[in-house]
């Protein structure tokens, strides 16, 4: 009997360890703009919600969350951020980064479907004119895209089986300037092997490299003016400080400024790199999917 009875006790308390695991915190109430991060997905905080730990809290401008723990201690958040709800005793520092700041902002615009600034959900250059989506071979962009990397990673699916596929770049006299021979549907192009000139205009086309007539058709490749350039490295200059290879939130926010500045093979490279980091995330997926419906990939 009495070893029934430390059994029982011992299930109660492990069970209650669990419990605890699970929801470290409990949310008393809450104002404003706030999320939560759970399995990928962005939700509204509400009264009497768990918060596991290691639970992202994120908390808008005027935005106030009030969380409890356990030990029946009270905390308030009411400064813009993202919280790690990992120190149960209660010192936490919210994430200020310039890349956690346009994060915020991009999943607070996402959850209240705003297209108000620049980091929301925006029509794509070229989207309605192209008529690419019905080639064999579909390059992940709309029919025109910016570029500013001199080593750019271009994507595509394909309708049939390819062995090999030829990339080729031509500049407006159709005249071949690279050339090359890849295996996959992606391949990285050394750009600074041809003379980008300002505003220059230059063409791409993948195509089966043993039979040519099965291919993309043409994406014309831009190159921004030297203020758009100028205007662009500053941006990216301010992110770099935060940047985050590991980080899905980093390529989010980067695949978002990508596609605002038209540079949309920059941005298709982020998307793939947040997606495979954050598998679990909808919201991410969803962005991209849209991404590649605006650009005429996707019915």
């Amino acid at each position: 009997m009495k070893n029934k009875i430390v059994s029982t006790v011992l299930a109660m308390f492990f069970a209650f360890s669990l419990m605890a695991q699970d929801g470290a915190f409990k949310v008393l109430s809450v104002k404003g703009d706030n999320a939560l991060e759970k399995n990928g997905e962005y939700v509204n905080l509400g009264p009497g919600m768990q918060l596991p730990k290691n639970a992202k809290l994120m908390v808008g401008e005027a935005g106030v969350v009030q969380v409890t723990n356990s030990s029946n201690q009270t905390f308030t958040f009411n400064k813009p951020g993202i919280y790690t709800m990992d120190d149960v005793a209660g010192s936490f520092k919210a994430d200020n980064t310039s890349i956690a700041q346009r994060y915020l902002a991009y999943v607070m615009e996402e959850m209240q479907g705003s297209s108000s600034s620049r980091t929301a959900n925006l029509a794509l250059t070229g989207s309605v004119e192209r008529s690419l989506n019905k080639s064999v071979i579909n390059l992940f962009s709309p029919e025109s895209t910016y570029i500013i990397n001199k080593t750019t990673m271009f994507k595509w699916e394909t309708k049939k089986e390819v062995a090999e596929y030829e990339v080729v770049v031509t500049n407006l006299f159709d005249e071949p300037v690279i050339s090359e021979k890849v295996k996959g549907t992606s391949a990285k192009i050394d750009l600074s092997k041809i003379a980008l000139e300002e505003e220059g205009i230059y063409k791409l086309r993948v195509a089966d490299a043993s039979n040519p007539s099965v291919n993309s058709g043409d994406l014309i490749l831009r190159s921004p003016s030297k203020e758009e350039i100028a205007l662009i490295e500053k941006d990216l200059g301010e992110l770099s400080k935060d940047a985050d290879e590991n980080s899905p939130i980093y390529h989010a926010v980067m695949a978002k400024f990508y596609k605002v500045n038209g540079l949309y093979v920059d941005a298709v490279s982020h998307y793939e790199k947040a997606v495979a980091l954050a598998p679990n995330s909808k919201m991410i997926r969803m962005e991209y999917e849209t991404f590649l419906k605006q650009a005429g990939v996707r019915e």
